[in-house]
């Protein structure tokens, strides 16, 4: 199948190498592309902290040029959403890794589980990005967890052309779009909007991260789109699995 891999380059490759392996056609349209401030996040390193949370493996990314300096941090408690974050995690050097179900919820619902390490003395260290959901901060707040929250990567809007856009979806149709995020899905369809991408991504199939993510594909697509069992890149490709039986 012809799928189109909306992620950030660097994370849209690591998943075309894995369509390719299926026998699948992958095609790369980066929406976003992620601008690192690690600099924020080793200052906040050097603070009081007794654990550590990322919500994306792009926090991590954004310290793989200050490695030298993660040595005192890489045995304290560190909370990944999900599995590829906690591989992230696990090659930068941390080695008290708790890893959620993939989604905000299931991680402050794991810090939750763990309270016992963080104390007002010493909160958890989020570190984030821009833009992000609420729902991982409000659920700390919500279970009286203490902590701090530094922005150390930016997701920014992809210079695509319209030329590229076009050959990516009308030069030859995508049979699937993968949809990682809620930014990602409505840039994707701010992008192929109008009566040419209409007609072209009328029998495409939109697979989406999370319910969330489907709910923003708008109602001419939404009859072709179908969401993940659980918020994973894993489970989204089991939904191609049974769309093509590879």
């Amino acid at each position: 199948m012809r799928i189109v891999v909306t992620r950030p380059l660097r994370s849209g490759e690591k998943t075309a190498a894995k369509l390719k392996a299926l026998g699948h056609e992958p095609v790369l349209l980066p929406l976003f592309h992620p601008v690192h401030h690690g600099e924020r996040a080793i200052s906040a390193l050097s603070e009081p902290l007794s654990a550590i949370a990322v919500t994306s493996a792009e926090a991590l990314r954004a310290l793989e040029t200050f490695r030298d300096r993660l040595a005192s941090h890489l045995s304290k408690p560190l909370f990944a959403v999900g599995e590829a974050t906690a591989e992230a995690a696990e090659t930068i050097g941390f080695k008290n890794i708790f890893t959620a179900a993939g989604d905000a919820e299931s991680l402050s619902g794991l810090v939750a589980e763990h309270r016992s390490f963080v104390t007002n003395e010493d909160p958890l260290l989020y570190l984030a990005g821009t833009p992000r959901g609420v729902v991982f901060e409000d659920g700390l707040a919500a279970a009286g967890i203490p902590f701090r929250t530094v922005d150390c990567y930016e997701m920014q809007p992809s210079d695509l052309s319209e030329h590229m856009v076009a050959t990516a979806l009308v030069k030859k149709t995508a049979e699937v779009v993968l949809l990682y995020s809620s930014e990602a899905a409505r840039a994707f369809f701010r992008r192929a909007s109008g009566e040419k991408y209409a007609a072209v991504l009328a029998s495409t199939q939109f697979v989406c991260i999370s319910r969330n993510v489907l709910s923003l594909v708008p109602e001419i697509f939404r009859a072709n789109a179908v969401a993940a069992e659980e918020p994973s890149e894993a489970a989204m490709f089991e939904l191609l699995r049974r769309k093509s039986g590879t």
